[in-house]
Formats: structure tokens, sequence, C-alpha cells
């Protein structure tokens, strides 16, 4: 039996052991300045923020700093590894971001080539099956 529309927005959206309310992931890049980035997140009514490691400086005290401006109990931050184009350096940024206080959640990306940014599969096959087995919940 096919779910209707309203049943579909009325079930949350469950990853891995949580639920969220909204099925809209975004970015913190491309904005103006972190009141505008912050906004603009509040309004989509996304509650699942992804954070490039490699691109901003992992110190929350910061106060030009992206992740001064979120807060971890209004978003879940999901690091991410873009900008990576290996295995090895996927998986160091992402223990990085582990070690400055992020969750154990990871978007995982490897770039596999530099003008089209399509991912290296193989790469980040890699990398997945060995963040995995320390523990993070991997979204590839």
């Amino acid at each position: 039996m096919a779910t209707t529309p309203d049943e579909t927005l009325d079930t949350p959206f469950r990853i891995a052991d949580r639920e969220f309310g909204s099925r809209l992931i975004v970015g913190t890049g491309k904005y103006a300045d972190n009141e505008t980035m912050v906004r603009a997140i509040r309004a989509s009514g996304a509650e699942m923020v992804t954070v490039a490691v490699r691109r901003i400086d992992l110190d929350r005290t910061k106060e030009e700093g992206i992740l001064y401006h979120l807060d971890p109990e209004e978003f879940f931050l999901l690091a991410n590894t873009a900008g990576c184009y290996t295995a090895e350096d996927a998986i160091r940024y992402a223990r990085l971001a582990r070690a400055a206080g992020f969750n154990e959640w990871l978007k995982l990306e490897v770039i596999g080539d530099q003008q089209t940014l399509l991912p290296d599969t193989e790469a980040t096959l890699e990398a997945a099956r060995v963040l995995v087995d320390e523990g993070f919940t991997v979204m590839a």
C-alpha cells in the first residue's frame, strides 16, 4: 500500500537512532556573513546542518567563526569532509572533527575529479570502512 504525501510529512525522518522533523539538510557555505547564515538556516526549518571541517576554524570561542554562531542544542551539526581528495585525508578530517567536539556522525566526501567534483567511489568506500569501524555514523 502506497503512502500519501500527508503521511510522509507526518512521519519523522529517521537515520540510525535519530529522528528529525525535517528532511532538509543544509550547509554553511556561501553566505555573506554568519548572521545571514543562521537566519537562512532557521528560516529553512532544517535541523541538520553540514559543516565542512577543512574550511572552517574549529575553535568555537572565536566570534568570527561559523561554529560560534551555530548552537549544537538548536542544530544537529554534521561534520563534512568536503574538499578531501584521498581516503586518508577524509579519515584525518573526520578524526579532527570528533576531537574538536563534533558528534560521531559524518557526511563523507572524497573527490575523485577536481573539475566535476564527482566522488572517488573506491576511496569513499575505503574511508567509510575505516570510519564505521571507529564508531562513526557515515553518510556518503
